[in-house]
């Protein structure tokens, strides 16, 4: 049996075409006014979706804004250098969506300077899957794609009320079916930034706001929203790190990530070492998460031991880009989030000062 026919094997059939004029009538009222929405560029609306991906919206307008202001063509981000794009990127995290984005962009000019107007043609292209096929496909050049991302699987999984788990491919793949139903063909651009504000502001994961819901009168999960969407937990795995404060007069010894390392690219103080280093006291403490690790980092004063002294560090087993940088160059340079954290604290330490 297919996935559709699962589907229409529903008791209580929804009527999808009531559901979309709800969605569509509530949107033209409630939608808000975001500067993606301004524009019909390819670029500027693919920028925009793969910023948003895993980034809140208020997060992502300064950065978007700034961004089309210095790299305001995919000619401009083709020919920029990697790291005034990464530089541009610092602080939104998932860094490998700037170097996908750069890539997309020279992919885009080597073919003439256009993206293609078809599925198949943008899932062709470097760092396009689905969800920024169907995104950028209906919103740019209006293609019939529906669009699934946590918002709209969300607001799906509780109109119908889906008990199944959206953490697994099987349950993804059911629930891209019924967007694909859900979808309104004679205006999918519409239909999918509606369905995707709808989630993002009404259909929120907690304490939704089910009496204004233009969906309310069919949604099938209405009186116990938050049992749904069903998903699995991964639990978090709890890691400790130490990192080196190593200071030659205003300076800190900074190390750059090199490639198949976590922040690939980005500055960083150095882990510590104690076949080279002398650990001294504490400096600050850190915690955030990255993908299942909850981690903490500890910032600790460091010093040379005197064998390291004369020690090349980029002729060690690890080759890596270091180098002593004072507080006005590593503004100037992208640190990972934690550590540029890590940088204001020590600035402001009275025991650096």
């Amino acid at each position: 049996m297919t996935l559709l026919l699962k589907i229409k094997s529903l008791p209580q059939r929804l009527s999808w075409g009531r559901l979309r004029r709800g969605l569509a009538g509530w949107y033209a009222e409630a939608k808000r006014d975001l500067p993606w929405r301004r524009t019909n560029d390819p670029y500027a609306i693919t920028v925009s979706e793969v910023m948003l991906q895993q980034t809140q919206v208020v997060t992502v307008i300064p950065y978007y804004e700034r961004w089309l202001k210095q790299f305001p063509t995919w000619r401009a981000l083709a020919e920029a250098q990697e790291v005034d794009v990464i530089k541009a990127w610092e602080g939104l995290g998932y860094y490998r969506r700037a170097r996908n984005l750069q890539a997309l962009a020279r992919a885009v000019v080597c073919a003439g300077g256009g993206m293609p107007r078809s599925e198949e043609g943008l899932r062709a292209l470097p760092g396009i899957g689905p969800y920024t096929a169907a995104a950028v496909g209906s919103i740019a050049f209006g293609l019939p794609l529906a669009v699934l991302d946590g918002n709209v699987m969300r607001v799906l999984a509780r109109v119908l009320a889906l008990r199944e788990d959206i953490s697994l491919p099987h349950t993804r793949a059911k629930l891209q079916a019924i967007a694909d139903e859900f979808l309104d063909k004679r205006d999918p651009a519409t239909h999918n930034q509606a369905v995707m504000e709808l989630g993002a502001t009404v259909c929120v994961p907690r304490k939704p706001q089910c009496l204004i819901c233009p969906l309310r009168a069919e949604c099938r999960g209405r009186d116990h929203a938050e049992d749904f969407p069903v998903k699995s937990r991964v639990e978090q795995v709890k890691r400790f790190e130490i990192v080196a404060i190593i200071r030659q007069g205003k300076s800190f010894y900074c190390e750059q990530a090199p490639e198949g390392k976590p922040w690939h690219g980005l500055w960083r103080f150095p882990d510590f070492d104690p076949a080279q280093m002398e650990r001294g006291g504490p400096i600050a403490k850190i915690k955030y998460g990255i993908t299942k690790y909850s981690v903490t980092m500890e910032a600790v004063s460091v010093k040379w031991k005197d064998t390291a002294v004369a020690v090349d560090l980029r002729a060690t087993k690890r080759p890596r880009v270091s180098r002593y940088l004072t507080a006005a160059q590593m503004q100037a340079l992208a640190f990972a989030a934690p550590h540029r954290k890590l940088i204001s604290m020590i600035i402001n330490s009275a025991a650096f000062r």
